[in-house]
């Protein structure tokens, strides 16, 4: 499977029955502030569980499985982590968004 290269994902951690590990506030160290750029993806064959490979804000390589993410936009960035407030500031409304705020108003 391919991803997108432009692919960043938000920290979302999953708090349910049967945690996967690595935690990624409490073992990794990232920071659910930022969105992180999806560096590649592994698929264990022994587990239906899949890792997307993330840097950290302290630059270290992880594997954290997919149910603590959420994917977040397809961005062009070559930076490994954004802050997040500051893409939201800037973001401009998808059409969606915008066909629902003018019915909203309507």
């Amino acid at each position: 499977m391919e991803i997108n290269s432009r692919l960043y994902v938000e920290i979302h951690p999953f708090e349910g029955p049967h945690q996967p590990h690595p935690h990624p506030i409490y073992d990794g160290h990232f920071d659910p502030r930022y969105v992180y750029k999806v560096l590649g993806m592994y698929n264990p064959s022994e587990t239906s569980e899949c890792y997307f490979v993330l840097a950290n804000p302290q630059r270290q390589i992880w594997f954290i499985p997919q149910r603590h993410l959420l994917a977040y936009r397809l961005i062009d960035s070559d930076e490994f982590f954004l802050l997040k407030s500051a893409l939201d500031a800037t973001a401009p409304k998808s059409s969606s968004a915008r066909r629902i705020d003018s019915l909203m108003q309507a």
